[in-house]
Protein backbone atom coordinates (compact mmCIF):
# COMPACT_ATOMS: atom_id res chain seq x y z
CA UNK A 1 0.00 0.00 0.00
CA UNK A 2 2.85 2.39 0.52
CA UNK A 3 4.65 1.52 -2.50
CA UNK A 4 0.88 2.42 -4.24
CA UNK A 5 0.67 5.67 -1.79
CA UNK A 6 4.36 6.66 -3.26
CA UNK A 7 3.44 6.26 -7.25
CA UNK A 8 0.15 7.96 -7.30
CA UNK A 9 2.06 10.90 -5.69
CA UNK A 10 4.80 11.53 -8.20
CA UNK A 11 2.30 11.49 -10.66
CA UNK A 12 -0.04 14.15 -8.41
CA UNK A 13 3.11 15.98 -8.57
CA UNK A 14 4.12 15.89 -12.22
CA UNK A 15 0.69 16.70 -12.75
CA UNK A 16 0.03 19.87 -11.21
CA UNK A 17 3.05 21.05 -13.13
CA UNK A 18 1.07 21.58 -16.50
CA UNK A 19 -2.35 23.37 -17.42
CA UNK A 20 -4.33 22.01 -19.58
CA UNK A 21 -4.15 23.82 -23.25
CA UNK A 22 -7.60 25.17 -24.57
CA UNK A 23 -7.73 22.00 -27.18
CA UNK A 24 -7.23 19.45 -24.16
CA UNK A 25 -10.61 21.38 -22.55
CA UNK A 26 -12.07 19.89 -26.08
CA UNK A 27 -11.58 16.10 -24.63
CA UNK A 28 -12.80 17.40 -21.04
CA UNK A 29 -16.14 18.30 -22.14
CA UNK A 30 -16.67 14.55 -22.97
CA UNK A 31 -14.01 12.60 -19.89
CA UNK A 32 -11.26 13.21 -18.32
CA UNK A 33 -8.80 10.83 -18.80
CA UNK A 34 -7.97 7.26 -19.75
CA UNK A 35 -5.94 5.45 -17.33
CA UNK A 36 -4.54 1.61 -17.26
CA UNK A 37 -4.73 -0.37 -13.94
CA UNK A 38 -2.10 -2.94 -13.17
CA UNK A 39 -2.64 -5.75 -10.58
CA UNK A 40 0.80 -6.09 -9.10
CA UNK A 41 1.03 -9.15 -6.59
CA UNK A 42 3.37 -7.45 -4.81
CA UNK A 43 1.71 -3.85 -4.13
CA UNK A 44 -1.92 -4.50 -5.34
CA UNK A 45 -3.27 -2.05 -7.81
CA UNK A 46 -1.36 0.39 -9.42
CA UNK A 47 -1.41 2.85 -12.16
CA UNK A 48 0.10 2.78 -15.48
CA UNK A 49 -0.59 5.50 -17.74
CA UNK A 50 -2.80 8.09 -17.32
CA UNK A 51 -3.48 9.78 -20.10
CA UNK A 52 -3.67 12.83 -20.98
CA UNK A 53 -0.65 12.63 -18.72
CA UNK A 54 -1.26 16.45 -16.44
CA UNK A 55 -4.87 15.61 -15.35
CA UNK A 56 -4.59 16.60 -12.14
CA UNK A 57 -6.55 13.89 -10.18
CA UNK A 58 -5.58 13.87 -6.38
CA UNK A 59 -3.76 10.93 -4.78
CA UNK A 60 -7.25 9.50 -3.19
CA UNK A 61 -9.07 9.93 -6.58
CA UNK A 62 -6.41 7.94 -7.81
CA UNK A 63 -6.42 5.46 -5.35
CA UNK A 64 -10.49 4.83 -5.31
CA UNK A 65 -10.04 4.29 -9.80
CA UNK A 66 -7.22 1.94 -9.07
CA UNK A 67 -9.05 -0.30 -6.35
CA UNK A 68 -12.73 -0.02 -8.32
CA UNK A 69 -11.27 -0.81 -11.46
CA UNK A 70 -10.80 -4.36 -10.53
CA UNK A 71 -13.03 -7.88 -9.57
CA UNK A 72 -12.96 -8.05 -5.53
CA UNK A 73 -13.47 -12.20 -6.07
CA UNK A 74 -10.41 -13.92 -7.80
CA UNK A 75 -11.82 -16.23 -10.68
CA UNK A 76 -8.80 -18.19 -12.36
CA UNK A 77 -11.68 -19.25 -15.44
CA UNK A 78 -12.40 -15.26 -16.27
CA UNK A 79 -11.46 -15.74 -19.87
CA UNK A 80 -13.51 -13.23 -21.83
CA UNK A 81 -12.87 -10.02 -20.86
CA UNK A 82 -14.80 -8.29 -18.24
CA UNK A 83 -17.25 -4.63 -18.94
CA UNK A 84 -18.74 -2.23 -15.95
CA UNK A 85 -19.08 0.77 -14.49
CA UNK A 86 -18.60 2.56 -11.16
CA UNK A 87 -19.56 5.95 -9.26
CA UNK A 88 -16.53 7.59 -7.06
CA UNK A 89 -16.78 11.18 -5.39
CA UNK A 90 -14.75 13.59 -7.09
CA UNK A 91 -12.51 14.79 -4.73
CA UNK A 92 -9.98 16.25 -7.50
CA UNK A 93 -11.12 20.00 -7.26
CA UNK A 94 -8.19 20.90 -9.74
CA UNK A 95 -10.75 18.33 -12.27
CA UNK A 96 -13.29 21.36 -13.15
CA UNK A 97 -16.25 20.81 -14.71
CA UNK A 98 -15.80 22.08 -18.42
CA UNK A 99 -19.36 21.24 -20.62
CA UNK A 100 -20.80 24.27 -22.24
CA UNK A 101 -24.20 23.20 -22.79
CA UNK A 102 -26.77 20.63 -21.41
CA UNK A 103 -26.15 17.85 -20.17
CA UNK A 104 -23.53 19.51 -18.05
CA UNK A 105 -22.50 16.65 -16.45
CA UNK A 106 -21.72 15.84 -12.60
CA UNK A 107 -19.67 18.09 -10.80
CA UNK A 108 -19.65 15.78 -7.49
CA UNK A 109 -19.13 12.20 -8.94
CA UNK A 110 -16.47 11.11 -11.86
CA UNK A 111 -17.34 7.88 -13.63
CA UNK A 112 -15.05 5.10 -14.23
CA UNK A 113 -16.16 2.75 -17.41
CA UNK A 114 -14.13 -0.03 -17.37
CA UNK A 115 -12.79 -2.99 -19.59
CA UNK A 116 -10.89 -5.61 -17.07
CA UNK A 117 -8.64 -8.42 -19.13
CA UNK A 118 -7.15 -11.57 -17.18
CA UNK A 119 -4.31 -13.21 -19.32
CA UNK A 120 -2.32 -16.35 -18.47
CA UNK A 121 1.32 -15.88 -17.46
CA UNK A 122 3.30 -18.58 -15.92
CA UNK A 123 6.33 -15.85 -15.05
CA UNK A 124 3.71 -14.14 -12.54
CA UNK A 125 3.24 -15.32 -9.24
CA UNK A 126 -0.83 -15.46 -9.68
CA UNK A 127 -0.01 -17.03 -13.13
CA UNK A 128 -2.09 -13.86 -14.49
CA UNK A 129 -1.71 -10.89 -16.01
CA UNK A 130 -4.68 -8.38 -14.79
CA UNK A 131 -5.09 -5.28 -16.59
CA UNK A 132 -8.35 -2.87 -16.48
CA UNK A 133 -8.57 0.13 -18.64
CA UNK A 134 -10.63 3.09 -17.45
CA UNK A 135 -11.85 5.96 -19.08
CA UNK A 136 -13.36 8.37 -16.28
CA UNK A 137 -16.07 10.89 -16.88
CA UNK A 138 -18.38 13.51 -15.85
CA UNK A 139 -21.55 12.07 -17.92
CA UNK A 140 -22.83 8.78 -16.92
CA UNK A 141 -23.47 7.29 -20.94
CA UNK A 142 -21.86 3.96 -19.81
CA UNK A 143 -23.31 1.63 -22.86
CA UNK A 144 -21.26 4.43 -24.70
CA UNK A 145 -18.19 4.70 -23.20
CA UNK A 146 -17.95 1.56 -22.84
CA UNK A 147 -18.39 0.60 -26.91
CA UNK A 148 -15.67 3.13 -26.89
CA UNK A 149 -13.36 0.96 -25.01
CA UNK A 150 -14.25 -2.53 -26.59
CA UNK A 151 -13.22 -0.52 -30.06
CA UNK A 152 -9.80 0.34 -28.37
CA UNK A 153 -9.01 -2.88 -27.02
CA UNK A 154 -10.67 -5.22 -30.02
CA UNK A 155 -6.71 -5.41 -31.73
CA UNK A 156 -5.76 -7.49 -28.79
CA UNK A 157 -3.75 -4.90 -26.75
CA UNK A 158 -4.83 -3.45 -23.54
CA UNK A 159 -2.42 -1.01 -22.23
CA UNK A 160 -1.03 0.62 -25.53
CA UNK A 161 -0.23 4.20 -25.14
CA UNK A 162 -0.73 4.56 -29.32
CA UNK A 163 -4.16 3.66 -28.88
CA UNK A 164 -4.61 6.12 -26.30
CA UNK A 165 -3.36 8.85 -27.75
CA UNK A 166 -5.09 7.98 -31.08
CA UNK A 167 -8.79 7.70 -29.26
CA UNK A 168 -7.69 11.30 -27.27
CA UNK A 169 -6.84 13.14 -30.30
CA UNK A 170 -10.66 11.88 -32.40
CA UNK A 171 -12.23 12.90 -28.93
CA UNK A 172 -10.60 16.47 -29.82
CA UNK A 173 -12.54 17.11 -32.70
CA UNK A 174 -16.15 16.30 -31.48
CA UNK A 175 -18.22 18.87 -30.48
CA UNK A 176 -19.57 19.43 -27.04
CA UNK A 177 -22.18 16.95 -25.53
CA UNK A 178 -25.87 18.26 -26.42
CA UNK A 179 -29.13 17.15 -26.65
CA UNK A 180 -30.54 15.13 -29.79
CA UNK A 181 -28.18 13.18 -32.19
CA UNK A 182 -24.56 13.16 -32.47
CA UNK A 183 -22.15 11.93 -35.52
CA UNK A 184 -18.57 11.39 -34.07
CA UNK A 185 -15.42 9.49 -35.95
CA UNK A 186 -13.78 6.98 -33.81
CA UNK A 187 -10.73 5.03 -34.23
CA UNK A 188 -11.93 4.38 -38.58
CA UNK A 189 -16.01 4.21 -37.50
CA UNK A 190 -18.70 6.98 -37.56
CA UNK A 191 -20.35 6.63 -34.45
CA UNK A 192 -24.33 7.79 -33.67
CA UNK A 193 -25.06 8.71 -30.63
CA UNK A 194 -28.58 10.24 -29.12
CA UNK A 195 -28.89 12.37 -26.05
CA UNK A 196 -32.23 12.58 -24.70
CA UNK A 197 -33.53 15.87 -22.67
CA UNK A 198 -33.23 13.62 -19.72
CA UNK A 199 -32.09 10.31 -18.54
CA UNK A 200 -34.90 8.68 -17.28
CA UNK A 201 -36.74 9.05 -20.95
CA UNK A 202 -38.28 5.27 -21.20
CA UNK A 203 -37.06 2.81 -23.77
CA UNK A 204 -34.15 4.35 -25.00
CA UNK A 205 -32.50 2.08 -27.21
CA UNK A 206 -34.86 -0.36 -27.44
CA UNK A 207 -36.56 -0.45 -31.21
CA UNK A 208 -38.46 -3.05 -32.96
CA UNK A 209 -35.90 -4.48 -34.81
CA UNK A 210 -31.41 -3.55 -33.86
CA UNK A 211 -29.74 -5.30 -36.58
CA UNK A 212 -25.84 -5.01 -35.61
CA UNK A 213 -25.54 -2.90 -39.47
CA UNK A 214 -28.17 -1.11 -40.93
CA UNK A 215 -29.21 -0.18 -43.72
CA UNK A 216 -26.87 2.57 -44.34
CA UNK A 217 -23.73 0.02 -43.65
CA UNK A 218 -23.75 1.69 -40.00
CA UNK A 219 -23.61 0.66 -36.72
CA UNK A 220 -27.20 1.54 -35.15
CA UNK A 221 -27.56 4.28 -32.78
CA UNK A 222 -26.04 4.30 -29.01
CA UNK A 223 -28.46 6.23 -26.62
CA UNK A 224 -26.20 7.97 -24.06
CA UNK A 225 -28.52 6.78 -20.80
CA UNK A 226 -29.55 3.06 -22.28
CA UNK A 227 -29.35 0.36 -20.10
CA UNK A 228 -25.48 -1.11 -20.06
CA UNK A 229 -26.55 -4.61 -20.24
CA UNK A 230 -29.24 -6.95 -21.19
CA UNK A 231 -32.46 -9.06 -19.86
CA UNK A 232 -31.19 -12.07 -21.92
CA UNK A 233 -28.05 -12.04 -19.65
CA UNK A 234 -29.48 -10.90 -16.38
CA UNK A 235 -32.71 -13.16 -16.17
CA UNK A 236 -30.59 -16.26 -15.81
CA UNK A 237 -29.02 -15.73 -12.80
CA UNK A 238 -32.40 -14.67 -11.61
CA UNK A 239 -33.77 -16.44 -8.36
CA UNK A 240 -37.05 -16.40 -10.08
CA UNK A 241 -39.50 -15.04 -12.14
CA UNK A 242 -41.68 -13.51 -9.57
CA UNK A 243 -38.90 -11.33 -8.26
CA UNK A 244 -39.18 -8.68 -11.42
CA UNK A 245 -42.34 -7.50 -9.52
CA UNK A 246 -40.94 -7.18 -6.61
CA UNK A 247 -37.86 -5.27 -7.10
CA UNK A 248 -40.22 -3.18 -9.53
CA UNK A 249 -42.30 -2.20 -6.64
CA UNK A 250 -39.44 -1.56 -4.26
CA UNK A 251 -38.14 0.79 -7.40
CA UNK A 252 -41.45 2.62 -7.36
CA UNK A 253 -41.41 3.20 -4.23
CA UNK A 254 -37.63 4.41 -3.65
CA UNK A 255 -36.35 1.69 -1.40
CA UNK A 256 -33.20 0.30 -0.98
CA UNK A 257 -31.69 -2.65 -2.97
CA UNK A 258 -28.57 -4.62 -2.82
CA UNK A 259 -27.23 -7.01 -5.72
CA UNK A 260 -25.26 -9.51 -5.38
CA UNK A 261 -23.40 -11.09 -8.01
CA UNK A 262 -19.99 -12.90 -8.63
CA UNK A 263 -18.86 -10.17 -11.27
CA UNK A 264 -18.42 -6.61 -11.41
CA UNK A 265 -20.22 -7.01 -14.87
CA UNK A 266 -22.90 -8.83 -13.93
CA UNK A 267 -23.87 -6.86 -10.53
CA UNK A 268 -23.21 -3.22 -12.89
CA UNK A 269 -25.16 -4.51 -15.35
CA UNK A 270 -27.99 -5.70 -13.30
CA UNK A 271 -28.29 -2.57 -11.72
CA UNK A 272 -28.49 -0.40 -14.82
CA UNK A 273 -31.33 -3.05 -15.85
CA UNK A 274 -33.09 -2.36 -12.35
CA UNK A 275 -33.22 1.23 -12.58
CA UNK A 276 -34.62 1.03 -16.35
CA UNK A 277 -37.50 -0.77 -14.77
CA UNK A 278 -39.02 2.89 -13.59
CA UNK A 279 -38.89 4.53 -15.98
CA UNK A 280 -39.82 7.81 -16.56
CA UNK A 281 -39.74 7.78 -13.21
CA UNK A 282 -36.07 8.73 -11.83
CA UNK A 283 -34.77 6.56 -9.02
CA UNK A 284 -33.96 9.06 -6.38
CA UNK A 285 -31.86 7.47 -4.41
CA UNK A 286 -28.14 6.90 -4.38
CA UNK A 287 -27.04 4.30 -7.49
CA UNK A 288 -23.64 2.76 -7.37
CA UNK A 289 -23.28 -0.09 -9.54
CA UNK A 290 -20.23 -1.62 -8.30
CA UNK A 291 -18.79 -1.29 -4.91
CA UNK A 292 -15.97 -2.66 -2.68
CA UNK A 293 -14.83 -2.58 0.58
CA UNK A 294 -12.79 0.01 -0.64
CA UNK A 295 -15.39 2.51 -1.51
CA UNK A 296 -16.56 5.24 0.52
CA UNK A 297 -20.55 4.62 1.73
CA UNK A 298 -21.18 8.08 3.26
CA UNK A 299 -23.23 8.44 -0.03
CA UNK A 300 -25.29 5.46 1.32
CA UNK A 301 -25.64 6.64 5.15
CA UNK A 302 -22.88 3.83 5.93
CA UNK A 303 -19.84 4.72 8.22
CA UNK A 304 -21.06 8.32 8.68
CA UNK A 305 -23.07 10.50 6.11
CA UNK A 306 -27.01 11.13 5.62
CA UNK A 307 -29.33 7.77 5.09
CA UNK A 308 -30.76 7.96 2.04
CA UNK A 309 -32.96 4.81 -0.40
CA UNK A 310 -29.89 3.10 -2.33
CA UNK A 311 -29.48 0.68 -5.07
CA UNK A 312 -25.53 -0.36 -5.09
CA UNK A 313 -23.92 -3.67 -7.06
CA UNK A 314 -21.64 -5.66 -4.94
CA UNK A 315 -19.96 -9.11 -5.52
CA UNK A 316 -18.09 -9.62 -1.88
CA UNK A 317 -20.67 -11.87 0.63
CA UNK A 318 -18.88 -10.14 3.27
CA UNK A 319 -19.70 -6.40 2.41
CA UNK A 320 -23.25 -7.68 2.76
CA UNK A 321 -23.30 -7.95 6.13
CA UNK A 322 -21.54 -4.91 6.79
CA UNK A 323 -24.10 -2.89 4.90
CA UNK A 324 -27.05 -5.00 6.40
CA UNK A 325 -25.37 -4.71 9.86
CA UNK A 326 -25.14 -0.70 9.63
CA UNK A 327 -28.78 -0.82 8.70
CA UNK A 328 -30.04 -2.54 11.77
CA UNK A 329 -27.90 -0.42 13.60
CA UNK A 330 -29.29 2.63 12.31
CA UNK A 331 -32.63 1.11 12.83
CA UNK A 332 -33.20 1.89 9.08
CA UNK A 333 -35.40 -0.74 7.13
CA UNK A 334 -33.48 -3.30 5.77
CA UNK A 335 -32.22 -3.27 2.18
CA UNK A 336 -33.63 -5.67 -0.07
CA UNK A 337 -31.16 -8.52 -1.59
CA UNK A 338 -31.30 -9.46 -5.13
CA UNK A 339 -29.18 -12.87 -5.48
CA UNK A 340 -27.87 -12.98 -9.22
CA UNK A 341 -26.60 -16.39 -9.04
CA UNK A 342 -26.24 -18.57 -12.09
CA UNK A 343 -27.62 -22.50 -11.97
CA UNK A 344 -28.32 -25.34 -14.52
CA UNK A 345 -32.04 -25.79 -13.37
CA UNK A 346 -33.81 -22.97 -15.91
CA UNK A 347 -35.39 -20.30 -13.54
CA UNK A 348 -37.89 -20.95 -11.92
CA UNK A 349 -41.19 -18.68 -11.81
CA UNK A 350 -42.00 -18.67 -7.54
CA UNK A 351 -39.50 -18.49 -4.90
CA UNK A 352 -39.25 -21.36 -2.85
CA UNK A 353 -38.18 -21.79 0.90
CA UNK A 354 -34.83 -22.92 -0.02
CA UNK A 355 -34.02 -20.27 -2.24
CA UNK A 356 -33.69 -17.59 0.94
CA UNK A 357 -30.21 -18.42 1.25
CA UNK A 358 -27.66 -18.18 -1.10
CA UNK A 359 -24.90 -19.26 1.36
CA UNK A 360 -23.66 -22.27 -0.56
CA UNK A 361 -23.82 -20.15 -4.02
CA UNK A 362 -21.70 -17.44 -2.32
CA UNK A 363 -19.76 -18.34 0.53
CA UNK A 364 -22.08 -16.53 2.71
CA UNK A 365 -21.21 -15.86 5.93
CA UNK A 366 -22.69 -16.22 9.16
CA UNK A 367 -24.92 -13.93 11.03
CA UNK A 368 -27.20 -12.99 7.92
CA UNK A 369 -30.46 -13.89 8.35
CA UNK A 370 -32.74 -15.22 5.14
CA UNK A 371 -34.97 -12.72 3.53
CA UNK A 372 -38.28 -12.27 4.61
CA UNK A 373 -41.51 -12.99 1.67
CA UNK A 374 -41.61 -9.00 0.76
CA UNK A 375 -45.28 -7.57 0.24
CA UNK A 376 -46.43 -6.46 -3.00
CA UNK A 377 -49.45 -4.09 -4.19
CA UNK A 378 -49.63 -4.69 -7.59
CA UNK A 379 -51.25 -8.07 -9.40
CA UNK A 380 -48.53 -9.80 -11.26
CA UNK A 381 -49.61 -10.31 -15.24
CA UNK A 382 -49.88 -14.19 -15.55
CA UNK A 383 -49.34 -14.04 -19.48
CA UNK A 384 -46.48 -11.78 -19.07
CA UNK A 385 -44.87 -14.20 -16.86
CA UNK A 386 -45.81 -16.88 -18.70
CA UNK A 387 -44.19 -15.72 -21.85
CA UNK A 388 -40.79 -14.60 -20.21
CA UNK A 389 -40.48 -18.24 -19.08
CA UNK A 390 -41.33 -19.85 -22.10
CA UNK A 391 -38.20 -17.47 -23.75
CA UNK A 392 -36.07 -18.60 -21.08
CA UNK A 393 -36.69 -21.87 -21.91
CA UNK A 394 -36.68 -22.08 -25.12
CA UNK A 395 -33.88 -19.69 -25.85
CA UNK A 396 -32.27 -18.04 -22.69
CA UNK A 397 -30.30 -15.45 -25.50
CA UNK A 398 -33.43 -14.55 -27.55
CA UNK A 399 -32.95 -11.22 -28.11
CA UNK A 400 -36.77 -10.68 -27.83
CA UNK A 401 -36.50 -11.03 -23.54
CA UNK A 402 -35.50 -7.44 -22.79
CA UNK A 403 -38.03 -6.28 -25.92
CA UNK A 404 -40.58 -7.78 -24.15
CA UNK A 405 -39.27 -7.13 -20.58
CA UNK A 406 -38.47 -3.44 -20.87
CA UNK A 407 -41.69 -2.82 -22.75
CA UNK A 408 -44.25 -4.29 -20.01
CA UNK A 409 -42.71 -2.67 -17.23
CA UNK A 410 -42.66 0.81 -18.96
CA UNK A 411 -46.42 0.18 -19.77
CA UNK A 412 -46.88 -0.81 -16.30
CA UNK A 413 -44.85 2.71 -15.38
CA UNK A 414 -47.40 4.61 -17.66
CA UNK A 415 -50.63 2.88 -16.06
CA UNK A 416 -49.39 3.66 -12.73
CA UNK A 417 -48.76 7.90 -13.41
CA UNK A 418 -51.80 8.14 -15.42
CA UNK A 419 -54.44 9.02 -12.56
CA UNK A 420 -51.48 11.60 -11.29
CA UNK A 421 -51.23 13.02 -14.48
CA UNK A 422 -54.64 13.31 -14.81
CA UNK A 423 -54.84 14.77 -11.01
CA UNK A 424 -52.08 17.67 -11.87
CA UNK A 425 -54.17 18.16 -15.20
CA UNK A 426 -57.67 18.71 -14.02
CA UNK A 427 -57.10 19.33 -10.33
CA UNK A 428 -53.56 21.62 -9.45
CA UNK A 429 -52.69 24.51 -11.10
CA UNK A 430 -49.02 25.68 -11.77
CA UNK A 431 -47.44 29.02 -10.08
CA UNK A 432 -44.24 30.42 -10.67
CA UNK A 433 -42.88 30.91 -6.82
CA UNK A 434 -39.57 31.41 -7.56
CA UNK A 435 -37.35 34.70 -8.94
CA UNK A 436 -35.74 31.99 -11.10
CA UNK A 437 -39.37 31.09 -12.44
CA UNK A 438 -39.07 27.40 -11.64
CA UNK A 439 -42.38 25.55 -11.89
CA UNK A 440 -44.48 24.56 -8.62
CA UNK A 441 -47.82 22.25 -8.44
CA UNK A 442 -48.41 25.05 -4.84
CA UNK A 443 -51.60 22.95 -4.44
CA UNK A 444 -51.34 19.62 -4.77
CA UNK A 445 -53.12 17.33 -1.87
CA UNK A 446 -52.79 13.56 -1.31
CA UNK A 447 -55.74 13.30 0.05
CA UNK A 448 -57.68 15.43 -2.60
CA UNK A 449 -55.34 12.98 -5.04
CA UNK A 450 -56.04 9.86 -3.23
CA UNK A 451 -60.38 11.20 -3.75
CA UNK A 452 -59.92 11.61 -7.69
CA UNK A 453 -58.08 8.15 -7.53
CA UNK A 454 -61.50 6.81 -5.96
CA UNK A 455 -63.07 8.75 -8.16
CA UNK A 456 -61.62 7.49 -11.84
CA UNK A 457 -59.52 4.19 -10.42
CA UNK A 458 -56.18 3.25 -12.40
CA UNK A 459 -55.65 1.30 -15.00
CA UNK A 460 -53.18 -1.24 -13.21
CA UNK A 461 -54.38 -4.51 -11.48
CA UNK A 462 -53.58 -4.48 -7.58
CA UNK A 463 -54.03 -7.73 -4.99
CA UNK A 464 -56.54 -8.67 -3.25
CA UNK A 465 -59.13 -11.13 -3.37
CA UNK A 466 -62.36 -8.14 -2.64
CA UNK A 467 -62.76 -5.01 -4.40
CA UNK A 468 -61.79 -3.61 -0.69
CA UNK A 469 -58.79 -5.56 -0.58
CA UNK A 470 -57.49 -3.82 -3.88
CA UNK A 471 -58.84 -0.43 -3.53
CA UNK A 472 -56.91 -0.77 -0.18
CA UNK A 473 -53.96 -2.14 -2.23
CA UNK A 474 -54.43 0.13 -4.67
CA UNK A 475 -54.77 3.45 -2.03
CA UNK A 476 -51.34 2.22 0.02
CA UNK A 477 -49.14 2.12 -3.23
CA UNK A 478 -49.96 5.53 -4.40
CA UNK A 479 -49.85 7.14 -0.06
CA UNK A 480 -46.20 5.82 -0.47
CA UNK A 481 -45.47 6.81 -3.56
CA UNK A 482 -46.49 10.32 -2.75
CA UNK A 483 -44.40 10.19 0.25
CA UNK A 484 -41.27 8.28 -1.48
CA UNK A 485 -38.35 11.40 -2.92
CA UNK A 486 -39.06 9.34 -5.72
CA UNK A 487 -42.31 11.24 -6.50
CA UNK A 488 -40.35 14.85 -6.14
CA UNK A 489 -37.76 13.41 -8.55
CA UNK A 490 -40.36 12.51 -11.18
CA UNK A 491 -41.80 15.62 -10.20
CA UNK A 492 -39.19 17.82 -10.83
CA UNK A 493 -38.72 16.27 -14.03
CA UNK A 494 -41.82 16.58 -14.99
CA UNK A 495 -42.13 20.31 -14.62
CA UNK A 496 -38.52 20.96 -15.45
CA UNK A 497 -39.06 19.52 -19.28
CA UNK A 498 -42.49 21.24 -19.30
CA UNK A 499 -40.85 25.12 -18.93
CA UNK A 500 -37.91 23.71 -21.27
CA UNK A 501 -40.72 22.95 -23.97
CA UNK A 502 -42.26 25.80 -23.46
CA UNK A 503 -39.53 27.89 -23.73
CA UNK A 504 -38.58 26.57 -27.11
CA UNK A 505 -35.68 24.68 -25.73
CA UNK A 506 -36.83 21.18 -26.53
CA UNK A 507 -37.13 19.95 -29.66
CA UNK A 508 -40.09 19.59 -32.02
CA UNK A 509 -39.96 16.02 -32.88
CA UNK A 510 -38.87 13.45 -30.65
CA UNK A 511 -35.14 11.76 -31.40
CA UNK A 512 -35.52 9.12 -33.85
CA UNK A 513 -35.83 5.42 -31.78
CA UNK A 514 -36.65 7.37 -28.42
CA UNK A 515 -40.96 6.55 -28.26
CA UNK A 516 -42.98 9.14 -29.54
CA UNK A 517 -44.59 11.21 -26.39
CA UNK A 518 -45.17 14.88 -24.93
CA UNK A 519 -43.97 15.94 -22.00
CA UNK A 520 -47.45 15.54 -20.08
CA UNK A 521 -46.93 11.89 -20.71
CA UNK A 522 -43.85 11.31 -18.53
Amino acid sequence: MEKLKNKLLQHHRRSRQVTPTPTQNNFRQWAVAFIVCNFNVDVGPEIEIVYPPNTQFSTSDLSAICFNSFPERQDTETAADLTFHFTIPNNSPDVALDSPCSPHGSATDFYGNCVFRQEFDHSMKRSFNQRTLVLVTTHEFPAFFIHLLKQMTSSGVISDPTALETAHNQMLTWAPPSLGKHELPFMGSMLTLEITPHPAFPLQGLVSTRPTISATGRAPSIYAYEPLGTWENVMQFMPCLSDLDVVYEKLLLCESIIVLAKSPQLCSEGVSALVDLIRPIPYAGEIKPYMIMQSEFQSIGIDGGTPRPFIIGITNPFLLKRILGASETSNRSKPHVLYLHASEDPVPIKRHRSMHHRNQSFDMPGGIDSQTVSKRFVKSDRAFVQTVDTLLRSNPANHELSSLIRRHYAELTAQYLAPVNRYLATSASTNFTSPGGDYRYANFSEADFLYSLSKHGSSMKFRGQSPMQRHKARDNLYESFCRSPNFYSWLDMKLGLEKEASAGLLSATPIQGSPAQSTGSL
